[in-house]
C-alpha cells in the first residue's frame, strides 16, 4: 500500500468514530462481491481487550493478484464512464463502493483489522495494524507499507468463497448495542432486504428496523411523485423518487428526510436546510426517504464520510430548492391536518358531540359554526375551550343569540368577538387577564433592565426564569417537578472548566410541563453564539434523554432543548448546526426574542381589553388616576 502518512488518520481515524457507519461501508463492499447475505458478530457485554467486530460475506472474493490491484489502493475508482464498468464482477449488483476508502475506515473505531480472502480453494490473510500504518513512513522511507501475512489462516482451505474482516483493539469501553447497529445500518443501506440478508449476531435485519411509509399517519403521507407541482422533477431535469410523510407521534431521533443515492445513504435527517421557523414542531414528525441517484453519478455530489450532500454544487442546489418547496407543501398539510383534529377533540371533549346530537339542524349549525371560530384560534386549546362551550349549550336555543351569531358572521369570525357577546364571561376574563397581564408587564421590564444593564450573577436571572415559565412558553402557567430535574441536570452537567467567563452558562434548568421535560439552559445576555455551546446543550439533552426517557413512573415521554442566548452567530457553520438540532428538538433563542413573545403577549392582552372592556385596559386606569 502507497500512502502518505497523514491519510491514515484523514480517512480512517477522523472519518468516522462510531460502528454503524463503518460496519455499513464494509457491508456495502460485500454486496459489491455479490455476496446474497453478510453476518456482522457483535461482542456482547463489555468491551475488553480480545472483543472482535466480525463481518463474513460470501461473494466471490479476491485472489492475490485482485488484492494487490483492487483492495490494497487507496483512492483506487471503483467506477468508470462506460454503464459496464459500473456492475459487480458478474453483472449481478450495481457497485456502491466508489473511491476506494471503505478499508480506512475502520481504523476509526479499532486499531487492528485482519481481512481475509478465500476464491477457489485459496485463502489469503492480512494483517494491517494502526500503530504500523503511521510508523511505516519514517522507518521506511519511500518503501510501500506491506501489511502482515497471516500464514496460518492462508493457504489452501475448503471455505467458501468471500471475505472476512476482523476489527479487533476496540477504540472503545462500553457495551455495544446490537439493535442500534441493526438499525443504523437498516437506515443507511436501502439494498439490505430478501436479495441481501444482513444478520447481526444472527437476528436478521427486518423491515421493521427502518421507519416505513406504512408507519406514518394514513392521511399525512405521500410519494414524492404525487407532491405538486413538480411531482419528484427538479427545475435541472433531474428527477428523484421515494416518501415522505408525519409520523403519529414525535421523536427525538430517527426523523427528518433520509436522501440516498445508488440505494446508500448520502444525509440522514435532512431537511435540505430549510430553516424557516414554518410549523416548525411538525419537523418532530417528519420522516422519509427520497432516491437521488444522480448524487453519485458522474461527478461525486457526497461528502467523503457520506453524511451529507454537497449542497453548494449546481445539481444539488436543484434538489435542495425542490426539497424546501415540499417540505412547505408538507408542513401546511400537517397544519390541516393538526386543524381536524383540534375540531375533533373540540366537539368530543365534555360530551359536546352527543349534546349536539340532541339539536335541531339550524342549532346544529350554530354550533358548528361557532366551534370553527374555536379552532381558527391557535392559542385556545381544548380544554380551554370547555366554559365556552357550555355557554353555546345554554344559549342557543334563544332567539337573540341566533341574531349575534349573524352578527359574528358579518363582523368575521374571533375568539375575541364570541366572547363579546357574553357579557359575564367578559367581566370575569377581563379581569382575569388583567391580573395577569400587569404582573407579567413587570417581569418584562425586569428581563429588559437584566439585558441592557447585563445580568453578572446567576441569583438575578435564573431565579426570573425559574418563577415565571411563561417567559419560555406562554402557556406555561405552571410547572411540575422543577427542583428536583435542575437540580439532577447541575450535578450531571458540568460545564467545561476552560470556559472564558463571558462563555460560562448563567444557569441550567429542568422543566417538566405535562409528559414532557425542558431542558434550558442559559447563558449571559452578552453572550454570541459558538458551535461549542451548540454541542454542551446538545450533550446535555442526550444526557437527560438516557435518564429520563422511558415507560417508568418517573420517565418523560420526550425531552426538548432550549438555550437562550445574547446573540445568534452569522457563522454559516455554526447555523447548520443550530439548523440540524433544531430537527431534533433542541432550539436556540436569543432574550430578545423572549423579550419581544413577551411584549407582544402583553400588547395582545390590551388590544383585546381595548374592544372587550375598555374600561379595564392600562390607559383608561391611568387616565381615571388623574385628578
Amino acid at each position: 500500500m502507497t500512502f502518505e502518512p497523514s491519510t491514515v488518520d484523514d480517512l480512517g481515524l477522523r472519518l468516522y468514530s462510531t460502528l454503524p457507519p463503518v460496519v455499513s461501508e464494509l457491508v456495502s463492499n460485500a454486496h459489491d462481491a455479490e455476496s446474497a447475505q453478510v453476518e456482522v458478530e457483535l461482542p456482547v457485554g463489555p468491551i475488553t481487550a480480545e472483543s472482535e467486530v466480525v463481518i463474513r460475506d460470501f461473494g466471490h472474493g479476491l485472489s492475490s493478484d485482485e488484492i494487490q490491484e483492487q483492495f490494497l489502493p487507496i483512492g483506487r475508482k471503483r467506477r468508470g464512464k462506460s454503464g459496464s464498468q459500473n456492475m459487480s464482477r458478474n453483472g449481478k449488483v450495481k457497485v456502491t463502493g466508489r473511491k476506494g476508502l471503505g478499508k480506512l475506515s475502520a481504523f476509526g473505531i479499532a486499531m487492528e483489522m485482519e481481512v481475509r480472502f478465500v476464491q477457489g480453494g485459496q485463502a489469503i490473510c492480512l494483517r494491517l495494524n494502526y500503530d504500523d500504518l503511521t510508523r511505516w513512513p519514517e522507518l521506511h522511507p519511500g518503501k510501500p507499507y506491506e501489511p502482515t501475512l497471516v500464514t496460518e489462516r492462508s493457504g489452501q482451505t475448503k471455505d467458501k468463497d468471500g471475505a472476512e474482516v476482523r476489527l479487533r483493539r476496540l477504540r472503545r469501553t462500553s457495551p455495544i448495542n446490537a439493535d442500534e447497529i441493526r438499525r443504523g445500518l437498516a437506515r443507511r443501506l436501502s439494498f439490505i432486504g430478501s436479495g441481501f440478508i444482513v444478520k447481526v449476531n444472527g437476528q436478521e435485519i427486518g423491515p421493521g428496523d427502518r421507519v416505513r411509509q406504512a408507519d406514518c399517519d394514513k392521511n399525512l403521507s405521500w410519494d414524492v411523485t404525487t407532491i405538486p407541482p413538480a411531482k419528484g422533477v427538479l427545475s435541472n431535469g433531474d428527477s428523484v423518487t421515494g416518501w415522505i410523510g408525519f409520523l403519529p407521534e414525535s421523536r427525538q431521533t430517527v426523523r427528518g428526510i433520509d436522501i440516498f443515492a445508488n440505494r446508500k445513504a448520502a444525509e440522514l435527517e435532512s431537511y435540505f436546510r430549510f430553516s424557516s421557523t414554518h410549523a416548525q414542531w411538525a419537523r418532530a414528525y417528519l420522516v422519509g426517504e427520497i432516491n437521488a441517484d444522480f448524487l453519485d453519478a458522474g461527478e461525486d455530489l457526497i461528502a467523503t464520510a457520506r453524511n451529507s450532500v454537497t449542497w453548494e454544487s449546481p445539481k444539488a442546489q436543484s434538489l435542495q430548492e425542490w426539497g424546501q418547496e415540499v417540505l412547505k407543501w408538507a408542513f401546511d398539510k400537517w397544519l390541516e391536518g393538526r386543524r381536524e383534529r383540534k375540531e375533533k377533540d373540540l366537539i368530543t371533549i365534555g360530551g359536546f358531540d352527543k349534546w349536539l346530537a340532541t339539536r335541531t339542524a339550524t342549532e346544529r349549525r350554530i354550533a358548528a359554526r361557532l366551534v370553527r371560530i374555536l379552532v381558527d384560534d391557535a392559542n385556545l386549546d381544548p380544554e380551554s375551550a370547555v366554559p365556552l362551550l357550555e355557554m353555546v349549550k345554554s344559549s342557543v336555543e334563544t332567539k337573540a343569540f341566533h341574531e349575534l351569531i349573524d352578527t359574528i358572521e358579518s363582523k368575521g369570525s374571533s375568539v375575541s368577538t364570541l366572547l363579546s357577546l357574553f357579557e359575564e364571561w367578559r367581566i370575569i376574563e377581563a379581569r382575569e387577564h388583567l391580573r395577569l397581564a400587569d404582573g407579567r408587564q413587570e417581569v418584562i421590564e425586569q428581563l429588559r433592565r437584566f439585558m441592557d444593564e447585563g445580568a453578572l450573577e446567576v441569583q438575578q436571572m435564573q431565579p426570573l426564569f425559574e418563577k415565571n415559565p411563561w417567559l419560555i412558553d406562554g402557556s406555561w402557567s405552571e410547572v411540575d417537578g422543577q427542583a428536583t430535574y435542575t437540580q439532577m441536570l447541575r450535578d450531571n452537567c458540568p460545564e467545561p472548566k476552560d470556559y472564558e467567563d463571558v462563555d460560562r452558562r448563567m444557569d441550567i434548568l429542568g422543566i417538566r410541563q405535562g409528559g414532557g421535560l425542558f431542558v434550558v439552559e442559559l447563558k449571559r445576555p452578552q453572550k454570541t453564539l459558538n458551535r461549542k455551546d451548540l454541542e454542551q446543550i446538545e450533550k446535555y439533552v442526550d444526557w437527560a434523554r438516557n435518564q429520563f426517557g422511558g415507560s417508568g413512573n418517573k420517565s418523560v415521554s420526550h425531552v426538548s432543548g432550549l438555550l437562550v442566548v445574547g446573540q445568534l452567530s452569522h457563522n454559516g457553520d455554526v447555523q447548520l448546526k443550530q439548523e440540524r438540532l433544531a430537527g431534533s428538538d433542541i432550539r436556540v433563542e436569543t432574550f430578545q426574542d423572549i423579550h419581544n413573545r413577551a411584549s407582544e403577549y402583553y400588547r395582545q392582552v390590551e388590544k383585546e381589553l381595548a374592544k372587550i372592556a375598555p374600561e379595564y385596559t392600562k390607559a383608561t386606569r391611568k387616565s381615571a388616576k388623574k385628578p
